[in-house]
């Protein structure tokens, strides 16, 4: 079984903060980083290491060719990479003293995703593959009816939530994954147990996770539900733990391993 994931390439420029910083002010960073990522590589990566077949589609610029060499690296297959004149896309991040984030967005070449390139893709995937998936790239819509009309189980983490993501296409979807500010957004619920109840109702064809940093994650299919505890760890960089979440996740849905060890084995990783 083979896992594709359509996903994005970013240069990160990581900056380490007291505080966020606020509107008006100018604050000096503690430290500063550049390293490779993106949702899609960072899922990629995850699901790789996790030891799945995992193969990446996307854009990169020639500024990029480091993410290329670390997907090969890490185990990814990169035949369908695509290497363009565009800036490869790219991240500012702040990082504060309790190791949370706050993150913006440049998409560059990840812009790029197009229909036709996307049909030549999942022309090479068939029922039984994993299609995963992110929202920092285009076409998801596309994308998914794509994967869904080669009979792919598709695991959608609709990060970062915005006006692209379509209640159609959740639908449409296996598996989806999102945190809670995601699904109260999706749903206008607030409390962990009602948002994923809210989610089984909207999409009722469609299984959620919903990911809760210290909280653990919850499950459900509007059948069973599963918690799992999170695993203790000092904070230090929250950044990607949810990608890697996902990675994990769907690796371990490829290898049929049941809902609840996916579940604790996607916990520990992230």
């Amino acid at each position: 079984m083979k896992i594709l994931n359509f996903g994005s390439l970013n240069i990160d420029y990581v900056y380490n903060v007291s505080e966020f910083v606020r509107a008006g002010e100018t604050i000096s960073a503690l430290s500063t980083l550049e390293h490779p990522g993106g949702k899609g590589l960072n899922q990629a990566v995850a699901a790789a290491r996790a030891g799945s077949n995992v193969f990446f589609a996307g854009n990169i610029g020639e500024d990029g060719l480091f993410l290329k060499e670390l997907l090969e690296s890490s185990g990814a297959n990169t035949k369908y990479l695509k290497i363009n004149k565009a800036r490869t896309g790219n991240a500012i991040i702040q990082i504060d003293k309790d190791g949370e984030n706050c993150i913006i967005v440049s998409a560059g070449a990840n812009a790029l995703l197009d229909e036709a390139y996307i049909k030549s893709v999942t022309a090479d995937f068939a029922r039984g593959d994993i299609c995963m998936l992110q929202n920092e790239t285009p076409c998801t819509d596309f994308i998914i009816k794509q994967a869904k009309a080669c009979g792919m189980t598709v695991i959608w983490n609709p990060s970062p939530m915005n006006e692209k993501i379509t209640d159609s296409a959740i639908g449409m979807c296996d598996y989806i994954i999102v945190n809670k500010t995601e699904g109260r957004t999706l749903t206008g619920k607030e409390e962990p147990e009602d948002i994923l109840k809210a989610l089984l109702k909207k999409y009722p064809h469609t299984k959620a996770v919903l990911t809760l940093g210290k909280n653990g994650s919850i499950y459900g299919d509007g059948t069973d539900t599963v918690k799992q505890p999170s695993f203790k760890a000092d904070p230090v960089d929250t950044t990607g733990a949810g990608d890697t979440f996902t990675g994990y996740f769907a690796a371990m849905i490829s290898k049929g391993t049941s809902i609840e060890e996916t579940l604790k084995i996607a916990s520990a990783a992230a």
